[in-house]
């Protein structure tokens, strides 16, 4: 068995390993920062690559490899988060995973050269690395050794490092080329911008539903490389066509058809990333974002799933109300990926599940929002009820009532200030047997003022004479619990409008309890309001 001594210098040593780790890291990220800084030859950049090396030192002085698993939210090692509260390092996490670099390994015998190389590519456009094949594809071409993305299994990665070392020498090689080739070639995607600008245009004005499908075919692949920054109205534009073709009832039914297949084929997850950060960008306006959520929502069960991904991730309130309002845009085609992210394990996941069916309202969701009534996590519980009250119908309805009687106490009460909400006039011989009951405790008293305010609510006269007795039950025991009640059975006698209470409620106004006196002088303001 294992000492407490020595566990406690395990921990000792794994707490300075991943300190160790994340200096080496914010190394890179000073890289970064020297480069879009200072020009690119300025000695200045191979100065903060030998910097950072000495960072990595210590990490690699005891290991042949510093082996990273890279998410959204942060590196880690081992499955364990490494330093998860810097955001400096949260922040290069995404940065990498935005490369789609999900992998990262750093050998013993990094080197200064290496690690300037990687900064400088890995400050490449996302879609740019990716038309060159991906990130490990140019650390290949640049015959760097020391650094390995997305393989991680040592001996493939020992293997194709020999391969590399081991290809003909070339005296004047060097890797900083491989950049001016990358950039080179994004000099073809201006051209490529201009092409797609004007097979945009040649859409537009194309009448003949042949050559409108043969330059749709062109499209598709075009407008897949021109997911950057600086092509976001363009590529905008391309889609709003797409869109008006495929729903306009002025065309035919075949340019219908092949435009909505042609957005089928560009829904990918990739697009779907596109586009949000787009929707996000601060410098995008409002009419804008206004059509994207348009085009995203579209596109539906297509990249529902991703959306659902972003959503899950996102820590910003107000990013995912912008999600979630998509999905609910959508309509019915997001619902069965909605569906499956109802049995997730994270409850926050699945409140927001349940949270964008109930804006859906479809009456098919009630048999999958039912179960979630029994889930562990309080706050699922919640929205599940609050879905049904959106949703509402007689279904609805019949769910609630059950609630209302036999759940928690917490539910119980949401539920039965639900079925005020949607003025179940089924509900009331129910909640007047809860006012009949028996019970002065203090939850009990809360119930049943819940069940006196969802009667006010739902208006029905049949809950009136209960109500008046109520309000004129004095009571020397338990005085204070039922004073609560003939206040609550005073408002809603107010909300109910029935005039042939108001001779009650006048004598009530002279109760030696003020609040219940106030309330019924309230009630009568109400009852004058409602007058015909």
């Amino acid at each position: 068995m294992q000492s407490a001594g020595t566990g406690n210098q395990d921990m000792q040593n794994s707490s300075v390993r991943h300190n160790q780790i994340a200096a080496a890291l914010i190394g890179v990220v000073k890289q970064i920062k020297a480069i879009k800084y200072y020009p690119l030859d300025h000695p200045a950049l191979k100065a903060a690559a030998a910097e950072s090396l000495r960072g990595f030192a210590p990490v690699l002085a005891d290991e042949s490899q510093l082996a990273l698993t890279v998410r959204k939210e942060g590196f880690l090692l081992d499955n364990g988060p490494v330093a998860k509260s810097n955001q400096v390092l949260v922040q290069l996490a995404n940065f990498c995973f935005a490369r789609r670099i999900q992998h990262l390994t750093f050998l013993a015998d990094l080197n200064s050269a290496d690690l300037h190389h990687f900064v400088h590519f890995l400050l490449l456009d996302p879609q740019i690395i990716q038309k060159q094949g991906g990130f490990q594809v140019i650390l290949e071409k640049a015959r760097i050794t020391t650094i390995w993305t997305n393989i991680r299994d040592l001996d493939e990665i020992l293997q194709r490092k020999h391969t590399i070392e081991n290809l003909p020498e070339e005296p004047n090689f060097d890797p900083a080329k491989i950049l001016n080739e990358v950039k080179e070639d994004t000099q073809g995607d201006q051209a490529e911008a201009l092409d797609l600008a004007a097979l945009v245009a040649k859409l537009e004005k194309e009448e003949d539903d042949t050559r409108f499908h043969h330059l749709l075919q062109e499209l598709i692949p075009l407008l897949r490389l021109q997911l950057i920054e600086d092509r976001r109205a363009l590529v905008l534009r391309a889609l709003l066509l797409l869109c008006r073709c495929a729903t306009g009832k002025q065309y035919s039914l075949e340019r219908r058809r092949n435009a909505q297949l042609a957005i089928d084929q560009l829904a990918t997850d990739e697009m779907a990333n596109y586009l949000v950060a787009y929707l996000f960008a601060t410098a995008s306006e409002q009419g804008i974002r206004d059509i994207l959520g348009k085009i995203l929502a579209f596109m539906g069960d297509r990249i529902g799933r991703r959306l659902m991904e972003m959503l899950a991730d996102e820590r910003m309130s107000g990013k995912r109300k912008v999600l979630g309002n998509i999905l609910v845009r959508s309509g019915a085609t997001a619902l069965p990926i909605l569906y499956e992210y109802l049995a997730d394990e994270r409850w926050y996941v699945v409140r927001n599940a349940v949270a964008i069916l109930g804006d859906i309202r479809n009456q098919e969701a009630l048999s999958h929002l039912t179960p979630l009534l029994q889930h562990d996590e309080i706050r699922v519980r919640r929205e599940a009820i609050r879905a049904l009250t959106k949703i509402s119908g007689q279904r609805a309805v019949n769910i609630l009532l059950q609630v209302a009687v036999n759940h928690d106490h917490d539910t119980q009460r949401q539920a039965i200030l639900s079925l005020g909400a949607v003025r179940a006039t089924i509900a009331v011989p129910t909640l007047l047997a809860l006012l009949k009951k028996s019970d002065w405790s203090q939850r009990a008293i809360d119930l049943k003022k819940d069940a006196i305010r969802a009667l006010g609510e739902i208006r029905d006269p049949a809950a009136t004479a209960e109500l008046v007795r109520i309000v004129g039950n004095k009571r020397w025991l338990r005085r204070k619990l039922n004073d609560e009640l003939r206040i609550a059975a005073a408002t809603a006698l107010g909300d109910m409008g029935e005039q042939s209470t108001l001779k009650v409620l006048e004598k009530v106004t002279h109760d030696r309890t003020a609040a219940v006196a106030r309330a019924a002088a309230q009630a009568i303001k109400q009852l004058d309001k409602a007058k015909p």
